[in-house]
């Protein structure tokens, strides 16, 4: 008896300990651990590239009960993004990505999240002097590198050497890295200059008139940007001017416009900064330092007092005869492409006018339906109509005539008689 009370008072503790601690549920079973919570904070998600990297690493955690995402777009407001970083403290979030709207700003932005034990991983910008667990991104150099080398091996044959660079803020180390990459390749090459101009804010519209002025004085022979909406009007403005054929055009981002482009022959080359990637390994590199400190990384980087582990994405040289590539992230890029669209019609002359007047050949093979019509005396008449019928009205008339045609003209304009149908149905 004095045996079995000293176990039970030997147990006693170990019991009330476990269910003190609310490690075992009423069935026995451990609970499970809480979600690690990782947050993205993204510069502009209207870029096509961050569309492809949400829609992946959203796809990562849907897949994962042990992650949970948030997701928040700066919008291009550094402080939009500082406010988005603060929730992100208040959240007691495990792990931050951040693409930063301005990288000057990252070193506070990066303190502010290390003090409060958040890894932290860079994306694509590597904030200078700051403490940053990680940093993924694209081979930016090598991409300038590839711009300068499509342009020394494809270069018509007395075309002029001059290369205008449109380069991008100032301020943004990733357009400095391009443009680096571009400047050293050429170093080597015979007979070409660089004429490098900088955007505030990389913006298109400023591209577009440095490109105009550039016509206007001395005609390059290639144009380089380090956007893809800047490559993307440096085109149009192209375009518009008759010479796509004879400047080359070439841009960094492989962004949806710049695809279509490539596939309508309005412009040369994109280097895909491979958006697939720089989401997988942001992901592995989040989930990795918030699960255990640590994450799987091929260099280092150096920023001020700090050695950041770093993987950097490598890049490829998209053309027109392989933009079947970019199919991954955006799908069919002929279809919607507006530019390619108002081309062929001008082109056509008439588009889809001229089609509707003319009877067009993708009308004449459509399909026939056959309406058989019987009325109430017994009379029956047959029509041939092109096309599929959807639906069919009958509306009755006093004196037939005018009104009868008048609605006859409206369907037949519709399904397939354009301008001279209307006219017959009126007569």
């Amino acid at each position: 008896m004095l045996r079995k009370i000293v176990v039970f008072f030997l147990l006693l503790p170990l019991a009330l300990g476990l269910s003190g601690c609310g490690l075992l549920n009423r069935g026995g079973a451990a609970r499970p651990a809480e979600p690690l919570t990782i947050a993205y904070s993204v510069a502009d998600e209207n870029r096509d590239g961050n569309q492809v990297i949400k829609r992946i690493v959203q796809s990562r955690a849907e897949a994962d009960e042990q992650v949970r995402v948030t997701w928040r777009d700066a919008g291009g407001d550094a402080r939009r993004q500082e406010q988005d970083v603060e929730r992100f403290i208040e959240q007691e979030v495990d792990a931050v990505v951040i693409q930063f709207v301005e990288p000057q700003m990252g070193p506070g932005i990066v303190r502010r999240l290390a003090m409060n034990r958040i890894k932290v991983v860079a994306l694509e910008t590597l904030a200078p002097n700051a403490p940053l667990d990680a940093y993924i991104a694209s081979e930016q150099v090598r991409s300038g590198e590839l711009q300068a080398r499509y342009v020394a091996h494809n270069l018509p044959p007395g075309a002029p050497g001059r290369v205008l660079v449109l380069a991008g803020d100032p301020n943004d180390p990733v357009s400095r890295n391009i443009v680096q990459g571009i400047v050293d390749f050429m170093d080597g090459q015979p007979g070409f200059t660089l004429d490098v101009r900088e955007h505030p804010m990389a913006d298109p519209r400023r591209a577009a008139a440095t490109v105009e002025e550039a016509l206007a004085a001395a005609r390059p022979g290639a144009v380089l940007a380090v956007d893809s909406r800047m490559a993307v009007s440096a085109a149009e403005v192209l375009r518009r001017a008759g010479v796509t054929d004879e400047i080359l055009t070439v841009g960094v981002g492989a962004e949806r416009t710049a695809a279509e482009s490539l596939v309508a022959g309005e412009h040369d080359a994109e280097v895909d900064v491979r958006p697939d990637l720089l989401a997988q390994f942001s992901y592995d590199a989040a989930l990795g330092l918030a699960r255990g400190g640590h994450w799987t990384y091929d260099t280092q980087m150096e920023s001020g007092d700090f050695t950041v582990p770093a993987r950097l994405i490598p890049v490829r040289l998209v053309q027109g005869n392989n933009a079947f590539l970019l199919e991954e992230y955006y799908e069919d890029l002929t279809r919607g492409g507006a530019q390619q669209g108002e081309q062929s019609s001008d082109q056509q002359g008439g588009g889809e006018q001229g089609q509707q007047q003319g009877g067009g050949q993708e009308q004449q093979q459509q399909p026939t339906t056959k309406l058989k019509i019987t009325t109430r005396d017994g009379k029956t008449m047959e029509l041939d109509v092109p096309g599929e019928i959807q639906s069919i009205e009958a509306q009755q008339q006093e004196g037939g005539g005018q009104a009868g045609g008048q609605q006859g003209g409206q369907q037949g304009g519709q399904e397939g008689g354009g301008q001279d149908a209307n006219q017959t149905g009126g007569q």
